[in-house]
């Protein structure tokens, strides 16, 4: 006879409730809000309960995350021992199953995808409606969906974004962004710094005297992030060789099985182009990867028929604070492009900047109806 744990299934029914209640009062700020808000709950709360059973019965970091959780002599340190000791506030915490626990993490998935709403909240209300449905990307839900380091960076991303793009508490959420992200992955931590740098510098209104005082404050951050990185992704120095050694070595690994690729052969734009669009149809070894597939199709059609729209001008990408947007985005897609030779990886990890590319997206989609309306009514 099957035996119920009524105490889980309480806790479940409370996570949900308490996960509906936060997610509703942080993104209805009005009324329209409330049925883009509460369909995205559901949305992420169904993948997040699908990624649990995926991951039953297919390899994956998030069982190994939740029996460590469980065990003892676990610290507080960035990369998966926070993972783990994060995880434990609930599996030893209040004796969350896995489920339970999956939810948990899941709800910082939900949260990233309403602060990606709210910053694209003020440009969709002037465009066609069906450009919304970009936050229903089904492989975005998924991957921020489950336990591990995936929801907690795509929460820190969606994060970095609004503050930057609402200029919304500046001093408190963009330190709580960088604070995320360095705990589960600090080099994606250290692009976001050296990006504020190079905006700081070219294209701040700042005083020069400002610049001047505040400019080797930043610095001393990124001299201790670097060298806290070094270690952790395994730098032996931090000399040009020995990045180049790294990226080498990182080329040649996860080249097993169907989603690997060989970047060794691919000159820097494709490897790029690779780590965004694909797999493509033709590439797709799986249901999972047909899936994924199709969707990067249709980023790719966007991104070109916006580019083509605006006859390949960048201006609109890089109005504003966009620069910044845009230089994290093309530091964070480098990096990975050149060290990652594995599609499944990179399907995962890619949602670390890939929210901004779609604001971007959007924004110049917007930007360019804007001019032509301008055009047409000067006319």
């Amino acid at each position: 006879m099957l035996s119920i744990d009524y105490y889980q299934i309480m806790l479940f029914v409370v996570i949900l409730i308490l996960s509906f209640l936060i997610i509703f009062i942080s993104g209805c700020k009005q009324k329209k809000d409330i049925v883009i808000i509460i369909s995205l709950f559901f949305w992420h709360t169904f993948f997040s309960i699908f990624y649990y059973f995926f991951t039953l019965s297919n390899a994956a970091d998030a069982v190994v995350y939740y029996r460590r959780s469980t065990e003892d002599g676990l610290t507080f340190y960035p990369g998966s021992s926070f993972i783990y000791y994060f995880s434990s506030l609930f599996s030893k915490g209040i004796d969350a199953n896995y489920l339970n626990t999956t939810l948990y993490f899941g709800f910082f998935g939900t949260l990233g995808l309403v602060l990606l709403y709210l910053s694209l909240k003020k440009i969709l209300t002037k465009i066609s409606w069906y450009w919304v449905f970009l936050l229903f990307i089904p492989s975005m839900s998924f991957w921020s969906s489950g336990l591990g380091k995936d929801s907690i960076s795509f929460f820190a991303v969606c994060l970095f974004l609004y503050t930057i793009t609402t200029n919304k508490k500046l001093y408190i959420f963009l330190p709580l962004s960088f604070f995320a992200m360095f705990m589960v992955r600090p080099h994606i931590a250290l692009m976001m710094i050296v990006s504020f740098v190079i905006y700081f510098i070219i294209r701040s209104r700042a005083h020069l005297l400002v610049k001047f005082i505040t400019l080797p404050i930043i610095f001393s951050a990124i001299i201790f992030s670097s060298s806290f990185v070094q270690k952790y992704v395994g730098l032996d120095e931090a000399s040009i060789d020995s990045v180049n050694s790294y990226v080498d070595q990182r080329q040649n690994y996860n080249q097993s099985g169907g989603s690997s690729i060989d970047l060794q052969s691919m000159s820097y734009p494709v490897q790029i182009f690779t780590y965004v669009f694909r797999p493509l149809p033709f590439d797709a070894h799986s249901a999972l990867a047909l899936f994924t597939s199709i969707e990067n199709t249709i980023l790719l059609i966007l991104f070109l028929y916006v580019l083509f729209k605006n006859k390949f001008r960048l201006n609109y990408f890089v109005e504003g604070k966009n620069t910044w947007l845009l230089i994290y985005a093309f530091l964070t897609c480098s990096m990975l492009a050149i060290t990652t030779a594995n599609l499944g990886i990179a399907t995962r990890q890619k949602w670390m900047f890939m929210p901004i590319l779609i604001y971007l997206l959007v924004y110049a989609f917007y930007r360019y109806k804007q001019s032509q309306h301008t055009n047409s009514t000067k006319k």
